[in-house]
């Protein structure tokens, strides 16, 4: 196999690696916004289907169970078909989706289109990731997924704003459409500035691999995506999860077995051998939880206890996502100069220190202390996801970055989801108690007494949930004290400034 390395320059004097940059942000940046943009349009979507919230809830939970399934077959399509050709249709399939949902006359076909814009979207990133260490050294893959994080970091925060202008000031589909031509433009830019890299040798699909991957996934996204709604304790929920965990154990063997036989797997288990994919994707699994889980706790606060609208509530976490830009775009100099965990451990504190004082927040806060506390997030946040990225894959080959990278993924949307199901079941469950403990202890109240303790008894839910988000950042900066990685030494003295095209065989 051949590959043109990423200092290879393009007519006009642009490397051609920092192409690959602003290709892979369009799609990243639509299908990480596209996560979180419906959420602040679902009371919109229920008055226009007609439909209870329960049902509605199928429009997030069929995207996330259809990118559980494909995520995983990330390596075997791109190794098939070529990182640029799938890129391209994952692309097609995402906008053509966003299309039709735009289009969906009730809620099953608006289900169903989700399906298809899933389809797209599950690939997107973790081909990102792909596409980037392939171009880039090693010296500077913590710059280049800093960059990439300003679409990564951008999306989840700037989604509930953008989703909250358009329930309040225009129509529902605009969510969908406004994928349409940066999908296009996404497609454009890829046919005519990405090269092709293709597997020279001949592709495996495993299928074994692949159902019970999918059965297990299914499964467990399913049981954690309901569980707000039956209850953990559900029969029906603790037999989904025991029987989605069992596939996937039985994945785990025949993985094994399909490698022993010198075929490729679906997913190489055999990365978590490798000590820093391991602790990175730990801590990954564990700040997905505490941070992308407790998302869900800021609209309850700002719109419940603060009386916010949806598009108000959005403007509010603003603080967040422009902070975390900044800290991505330093962090990624910081780790090709000291390697990833000089930025990881101060993102963690800062992580740890906004938790805490979410912990503590009250009705009467004041909007300048959140939007400080809101900034410091964003900052922790911006030293975590790139620098995580770059440990993974530190000593993972290349011959496996799409397989790495789309197992980092399915970890981070699956704790994602475990902790939105998690959270919202502890506030559930916590407000009720407290209000209750509350009205006991006051007696018999007037109608404003008792809206007054039921505001009280959520609030104090919202402490418990936040203090558990801070119980798992403090295992992660745990985990982060396994990873081991050496920061990498450039072999040149300024990559950007080779001449020509270097031709490396592989």
């Amino acid at each position: 196999m051949q590959f043109i390395t990423g200092t290879n320059r393009r007519e006009g004097g642009i490397p051609y690696k920092w192409l690959v940059v602003i290709v892979v942000i369009f799609g990243s940046f639509m299908s990480i916004l596209d996560q979180t943009v419906v959420n602040n349009a679902l009371p919109r979507l229920q008055t226009a289907f007609g439909v209870d919230f329960n049902s509605l809830q199928w429009v997030i939970t069929a995207y996330t169970l259809t990118q559980g399934v494909v995520t995983p077959t990330t390596a075997f399509f791109a190794n098939r078909l070529g990182t640029k050709r799938f890129y391209v249709i994952a692309l097609a399939f995402f906008t053509l989706g966003s299309a039709l949902c735009g289009i969906a006359w009730n809620l099953p076909s608006l289900i169903l289109f989700r399906v298809v814009q899933a389809i797209g979207g599950a690939t997107l990133f973790p081909l990102a990731i792909t596409l980037l260490f392939t171009e880039f050294p090693p010296q500077q893959r913590g710059l280049a997924t800093g960059i990439l994080s300003v679409s990564a970091l951008m999306a989840p925060a700037i989604g509930p704003t953008f989703g909250g202008y358009i329930v309040t000031y225009a129509d529902w589909p605009l969510i969908f459409y406004i994928n349409v031509p940066v999908g296009i433009i996404a497609i454009v830019m890829a046919l005519l500035l990405l090269r092709e890299h293709t597997s020279a040798s001949r592709v495996y699909f495993d299928l074994p691999g692949f159902v019970f991957a999918a059965i297990g996934l299914t499964a467990i996204l399913y049981a954690i995506s309901n569980a707000t709604i039956s209850g953990w304790s559900s029969p029906y929920i603790i037999l989904t999860l025991i029987g989605g965990l069992c596939a996937l154990l039985l994945f785990v063997f025949i993985e094994l077995n399909t490698s022993r036989r010198g075929k490729q797997p679906l997913v190489d288990v055999r990365l978590f051998a490798n000590g820093p994919f391991l602790s990175s994707n730990i801590a990954n699994a564990l700040i997905s939880f505490g941070f992308f889980g407790s998302l869900i706790l800021f609209p309850i606060y700002t719109q419940e206890l603060r009386g916010l609208d949806a598009f108000q509530s959005g403007l509010l976490t603003l603080p967040l996502p422009f902070t975390a830009v900044l800290a991505a775009i330093i962090g990624g100099r910081i780790v090709d100069r000291f390697g990833p965990r000089v930025v990881l451990f101060p993102g963690l504190v800062f992580m740890g220190l906004s938790t805490w004082q979410l912990a503590l927040i009250t009705p009467t806060t004041s909007y300048t202390w959140f939007l400080l506390i809101l900034a410091l997030r964003g900052l922790g946040l911006g030293c975590l996801l790139q620098p995580l990225t770059v440990s993974a894959l530190a000593k993972v080959p290349q011959s496996q970055y799409a397989q790495a990278s789309s197992l980092n993924t399915v970890i981070r949307f699956v704790f994602t989801s475990l902790g939105i199901a998690i959270l919202a079941t502890v506030v559930q469950s916590r407000a009720t108690v407290y209000t209750s403990d509350l009205a006991h202890q006051v007696g018999l109240t007037s109608h404003a007494t008792l809206a007054l303790i039921k505001q009280q008894g959520l609030n104090l839910a919202l402490h418990d949930a936040f203090w558990l988000a801070l119980v798992a950042f403090l295992v992660a900066f745990l985990a982060v004290g396994f990873i081991r990685v050496q920061k990498q030494r450039p072999q040149v003295k300024d990559a950007a400034l080779e001449p020509a095209a270097q031709i490396v065989s592989e």
